[in-house]
């Protein structure tokens, strides 16, 4: 089958205490520090392990928070340069070396690992720290599955066995965890007295590698934790094997099914099957809820639905616990992580749960990762890699990135930016091509937006990790035996749930909305419980928990009681399975809410929830044909107002963006509706464009553009110097 990829589920308990190129640039700089050999230190760590108690995930958020209020502002844009090996080659050419990235407007470099940060600081040139923790978060390095696409293979030509499904590196192994916290924070004392920007744990982590699907971990020290965690999901033993239909006998026997166990039990409809899947009979599988409700067993798929859960929380775990590490020594730079995937029922992405324990994050913008964490993160700085070599395509993506909320780029590389073979390091083509594009998002009109509040609209679109989980089992069995190979690849294109999932996102902010995620977590603290008019999108949220049901309810009820105008919306049903993915005997929730209808062109879709909106209508209008996405801002006093392309942005893996843009990248003639007359500045000409409730200008494909609508009028020939001037 074609190559492919997955996320999981979080849940209630907290516990305390990046082609050749993309591989390239973790490879050239970090074939040192692999060679590096560090012993573990063992039994550091073993009071985490050992009896820890667990914490919620609410308390959890107290302590990042308290622990985000000792962070250092980040207020200026940074635009990063990776530091490839070729500079550190010339140590006296280093002051050249900087001087050429401040002339090509990068303002911040990087020290990688333990490197000794003087060169930098000796020049003056601020940085953040790369790769910390180099062994056991990233199986591409240091570990017998480097090659992944053979391992597997391997695997399943010798019979795949379970003993296989243990990882190299355990990440509820005390002794790991000692290691990696002191390594933590022996490169942190080296660096604390410099302030350096940030503290990069490791890039492109996961529990597998990347998102690709492989039943890790059944190390026993995994099991071990699975269980004790287990005990909080769960009154009793009883209560367990009632869920997962097993009878275990002791809380010690209890484990969980791998994929072919699950796959088992779906084939053959037997809550214990023995032997192997019947890979033919599970191709043939479809899930039809009335149908399914005859053969419950076949998908209860809670006892892998659990284990993927846990291994989530697993990663987030020893993430926080990095952090912590960290903040004990320098508690005011912000520790975070590179490289993330899309959201999947493998790999340890659930990216609530990964947004809890960071505090700033550079992801993949794959399956929607970047909304995503920017409704998760709200404040906190996330930044993106700039793999792009002309300058439209980079001014685009990263003048919609700021608009978004980010606060710096990373260059990807030094080693295709400067002419080494040169005496005087010239700027290469494609350096000088981004560097009047990183000078502009340094600009007094990119800080204007930068320090402006973004505004969103109560338009909430769910975010499911058990739903995302039991979603990859279903759409698996087309591939029988072969669902090993459903590489990060395959599902970045592929993944019905992501593609419903961006289709309402796209809509959304095509009618002129700006919607936000919300997370089950957030649901069921009560979220949901909006003062005025609100929507919620299910799109595909097939996995809900008792509580997640009750609030939406409660917030579909209110509307129903005239108190206030309540939607729910959605595609496909709701609710059919629990949070821990078992078929419900009951069907789906009470509150079935209006649903898109199925097969819906765009326009179709477009026309279908403008109807469905007609009573929450966006505050600044512009048709939807357009293909034109609005943000806005609030200013003391008045509002920015940003418009651009709606473009498709999908960086996958190998740094490739996503085409399919064309026909947006022309000029168009808009014509938006603000909600009353104001007085209206074109902030790009500094010209004022008089006293309306219209906008008619043409929108440039490359580049946003950018308006301030205030209530008094203002002189337009300094009208961005003074908007900064009254920013707090």
């Amino acid at each position: 089958m074609a190559q492919k990829l997955r996320i999981l589920q979080p849940s209630l308990v907290f516990r305390m205490n990046r082609l050749l190129g993309v591989y390239t640039r973790r490879f050239i700089s970090q074939r040192k520090a692999c060679q590096r050999t560090t012993k573990l230190a063992a039994g550091s760590l073993a009071f985490l392990l050992a009896g820890t108690p667990l914490l919620t995930a609410a308390a959890a958020g107290t302590a990042a928070a308290e622990a985000s209020s000792q962070l250092r502002p980040w207020r200026e844009y940074r635009t990063i340069m990776w530091v490839g090996d070729s500079a550190s080659k010339r140590p006296d050419k280093l002051p050249l070396f900087y001087q050429r990235l401040r002339e090509m407007g990068i303002n911040t470099a990087m020290v990688y690992g333990d490197a000794d940060p003087q060169p930098l600081v000796a020049n003056h040139f601020p940085y953040y720290v790369e790769n910390i923790i180099n062994r056991g978060l990233c199986l591409k390095w240091n570990s017998k599955v480097g090659d992944w696409d053979k391992f597997v293979t391997e695997w399943a030509n010798t019979g795949r066995p379970e003993a296989a499904l243990v990882r190299d590196y355990c990440l509820d192994d005390p002794a790991w965890l000692g290691w990696a916290r002191q390594e933590m924070q022996t490169v942190v004392r080296k660096n604390r007295e410099h302030e350096p920007l940030a503290y990069n744990i490791r890039d492109e982590l996961s529990t597998t590698l990347s998102a690709n699907p492989f039943d890790y971990d059944f190390n026993p020290l995994t099991l071990g934790k699975f269980r004790e965690w287990l005990k909080t999901q769960y009154p009793g033993l009883g209560a367990l094997n009632a869920e997962w239909e097993t009878r275990f006998g002791s809380w010690d026997e209890v484990k969980p099914f791998t994929t072919d166990q699950i796959k088992n039990r779906m084939a053959s409809g037997d809550a214990l099957p023995r032997g192997k899947p019947d890979w033919q009979q599970l191709e043939r599988l479809k899930f039809e809820p009335q149908a399914a409700r005859q053969s419950p067993t076949r998908w209860n798929l809670s006892p892998w639905a659990d284990f993927r859960a846990y291994m989530d929380l697993s990663l987030a775990w020893a993430l926080e616990e990095m952090r912590r590490a960290a903040h004990e020594i320098d508690p005011r730079t912000p520790v975070g992580i590179e490289g993330t995937q899309m959201p999947h029922a493998f790999g340890g992405y659930d990216l609530w749960r990964l947004s809890q324990v960071l505090d700033w994050v550079e992801p993949y913008d794959i399956g929607d990762a970047r909304e995503i964490f920017g409704s998760f993160m709200p404040g906190k700085p996330i930044l993106t890699t700039v793999f792009e070599k002309d300058t439209n395509p980079a001014r685009r993506r990263l003048w919609h990135l700021l608009l978004e909320g980010d606060r710096g780029c990373i260059v990807w590389w030094s080693e295709d930016c400067l002419d080494w073979q040169s005496e005087d390091y010239r700027l290469t083509p494609k350096a000088r091509a981004l560097a009047p594009v990183l000078k502009e998002m340094t600009s007094p009109l990119a800080r204007l937006f930068l320090g402006a509040e973004r505004a969103r609209d109560p338009v909430l679109i769910h975010y499911s990790q058990p739903s995302i989980q039991v979603d990859w089992l279903l759409e698996s069995v087309v591939d029988g035996s072969t669902w090993l190979r459903r590489f990060s690849s395959f599902e970045a294109d592929h993944n019905r749930l992501a593609r419903t999932r961006d289709a309402w996102l796209k809509d959304l902010q095509c009618l002129g909305y700006s919607p936000r995620f919300i997370s089950s977590e957030e649901i069921e603290r009560g979220g949901l419980k909006q003062a005025g008019k609100a929507v919620l999108v299910l799109p595909e949220s097939g996995a809900l928990s008792d509580k997640e049901l009750a609030e939406i309810e409660s917030f579909a009820g209110t509307s129903r009681s005239g108190k206030v105008w309540h939607e729910v919306l959605r595609e496909g049903d709701a609710g059919l399975f629990d949070e821990h993915g078992k078929l419900r005997a009951g069907g789906k929730m009470a509150t079935d809410g209006s649903a898109m209808p199925a097969g819906a062109d765009r326009q179709t879709r477009r026309e279908w929830l403008a109807g469905k909106l007609r009573a929450m209508p966006p505050e600044i209008a512009v048709p939807a044909n357009a293909c034109v996405r609005s943000h806005r801002f609030r200013i003391s006093g008045g509002q920015l107002v940003a418009f651009e392309r709606l473009i498709d942005y999908r960086m996958s893996e190998d740094l490739k963006q996503a085409g399919g843009n064309e026909a947006l990248e022309k000029p168009v003639e808009v014509e938006a509706t603000l909600p009353q007359p104001m007085h209206v500045y074109d902030l790009r000409a500094q010209r004022y464009l008089g006293h309306t409730d219209r906008l008619h200008f043409t929108l440039d494909p490359w580049q946003p553009s950018l308006f301030a609508v205030l209530p008094d009028k203002r002189d337009a020939a300094s009208i961005v110097d003074a908007l900064l001037q009254e920013q707090p």
